[in-house]
């Protein structure tokens, strides 16, 4: 007696036969579901179909210091419903402060700063510009600055002074300045 066997055992229910219907009609809804979420996708609106400018560009011109670097930093708001980018700071890093050696370095020297838009190029105004006064300075000084007609003005302060390194950053900040811009210039001059 054999209670155990399970080779050469028959099975007593009928085999089916594979069907690829069941395959095809799986095949189907999934390659109708993927064509009409591309076409759905198609539909979306972004920003009431108004253009975003993101690719600003920055342009530096200073005698005393080659290896300058300018970042914007924009912010976005909702104002009335709708939302808006704003420019919220513009940082200048990597400004060698100590007094001109050897043809190089910014410290009393003055930074000319201008916001430009449109083609032709045109400067945004101070008004326009919504500069919020004062330039401050890695460490949390303030340093004085002025705005006349389109291009914001400051004296860089001497390394050493105000607790500064050789390389501080200086952050000019705007209330709610214009988000969109081509490009920024700044421009070293010796003070008069």
């Amino acid at each position: 007696m054999e209670l155990l066997r399970f080779d050469d055992a028959g099975s007593n229910s009928p085999r089916r036969k594979k069907s690829s219907r069941g395959m095809l009609a799986v095949g189907l809804v999934a390659t109708l579901f993927g064509i009409s979420s591309a076409f759905a996708s198609s539909t979306i609106t972004i920003n009431g179909d108004a253009p975003i400018a993101l690719g600003q560009g920055v342009t530096a011109v200073t005698a005393c210091d080659e290896s300058i670097t300018i970042a914007p930093k924009t912010t976005m708001s909702t104002k009335s419903g709708e939302p808006v980018f704003y420019l919220e700071t513009i940082t200048v890093t990597n400004v060698d402060t100590r007094t001109t050696v050897a043809g190089v370095g910014c410290g009393t020297k003055i930074f000319d700063l201008q916001v430009f838009y449109d083609n032709p190029a045109v400067a945004y105004t101070c008004t326009q510009l919504n500069n919020a006064g004062g330039v401050s300075v890695a460490g949390g000084a303030v340093i004085t600055s002025s705005c006349t007609g389109s291009t914001i003005s400051f004296t860089i302060p001497v390394s050493g002074t105000l607790g500064l390194g050789v390389n501080p950053a200086f952050e000019i900040p705007f209330a709610d300045g214009p988000g969109t811009f081509g490009y920024i210039t700044l421009v070293s001059r010796d003070a008069i």
